[in-house]
């Protein structure tokens, strides 16, 4: 996949990442035989080792924009802020803005999973590239009021040097 793709899942076996394939099965799962599973059938206990790389969004309509009921400690230490309670509209821009937005419309409009993988350039680090697993919770179980998320994090070599990701990290929150 190439920077600032977003794309449709359709099976796990797309998937090639471990912590992203797993919220995709859990969120399988849940939903059984509906199109999307509810905000309340996903169980933190459940996923433990999964929460700190989770976000959660309402779906906000006219204009449609993401507002982050959930921010993951992980994903808040990598943008280095806790940004619940924030629009993706406010957080996210450039390139990687028009990426979130693809991901999220295929995820509403069409009640599926996508994935999308973009660079963090819009936090200041654009030495580092995330893939996220966007999945639809709907309140009836099918039009879609919220969003699940997952998040993973790789460097992006962009010169000779090693990078080392202990000194990239984020103090935020220690």
């Amino acid at each position: 996949m190439s920077m600032l793709a977003a794309t449709p899942v359709g099976a796990s076996s797309e998937i090639t990442d471990t912590r992203l394939r797993r919220l995709y099965e859990y969120w399988n799962a849940k939903r059984g035989d509906r199109p999307a599973p509810t905000r309340r059938d996903i169980d933190p206990v459940e996923i433990p080792d999964l929460l700190g790389f989770v976000n959660i969004y309402e779906v906000q309509d006219e204009p449609r924009d993401f507002k982050v009921r959930l921010n993951g400690s992980e994903v808040a230490e990598m943008l280095g802020q806790d940004i619940t309670g924030k629009y993706c509209s406010t957080v996210i821009s450039g390139p990687d803005a028009v990426s979130y937005k693809t991901a999220f419309d295929i995820c509403v409009d069409q009640c599926r999973p996508a994935i999308v993988e973009t660079s963090l350039a819009f936090c200041g680090k654009p030495y580092m590239a995330q893939t996220i697993i966007v999945l639809p919770l709907g309140s009836d179980g099918e039009s879609v009021d919220m969003i699940v998320t997952a998040h993973s994090y790789r460097a992006i070599k962009t010169t000779d040097q090693p990078i080392d990701l202990e000194a990239h990290r984020s103090t935020a929150g220690r």
